[in-house]
This record gives C-alpha cells, sequence and structure tokens, in this order.
C-alpha cells in the first residue's frame, strides 16, 4: 500500500453557535474558510503518527480476621 507523502489538503468541519459540529461541513481545501466557526481536524488518519498509553493498577489484598470476642480487624496490603 501506497503512503501519501504530500498532503496539499486540509479538513475543517463547522461548528454551530453552541459548539456543536454541523452534520455534512466537512471540507477538504488548502486554506480554512473565512465565513463561519470552522476548525481543522486530522484529515489522513491512516497516515498520522499516534501514541498509546496503557494504565494498569497495582494488585490490592484486603484480609479480615475475627477474634473473640466479635472483634473485627481488617488488613489492606497493596502489592
Amino acid at each position: 500500500m501506497a503512503t501519501i507523502n504530500r498532503r496539499p489538503l486540509k479538513a475543517f468541519v463547522r461548528y454551530d453557535g453552541t459548539g456543536r459540529v454541523i452534520a455534512g461541513s466537512l471540507i477538504l481545501q488548502a486554506n480554512k474558510p473565512k465565513v463561519g466557526n470552522w476548525q481543522e481536524i486530522d484529515a489522513y488518519e491512516c497516515c498520522n503518527p499516534t501514541t498509546t498509553t496503557t494504565t494498569t493498577a497495582t494488585p490490592t489484598t484486603t484480609t479480615t480476621t475475627t477474634v473473640e470476642p466479635t472483634t473485627t480487624t481488617t488488613t489492606t496490603t497493596v502489592v
């Protein structure tokens, strides 16, 4: 599959007064339109470099022990 080395067109979407994207307003052209609230978006999603962030939580162990007369001790250990 070939890659695009030169990207002459930019993608723009138009927003309404409340900040929502107007459906069907996506256009491709070299410069931003002068009339309206237009913002540039990524046009070439297949070729843009992206970073992926993975977050993992540490495991937690909770131990509960009951001792006479009706006393409960709870210990939490983070591994």
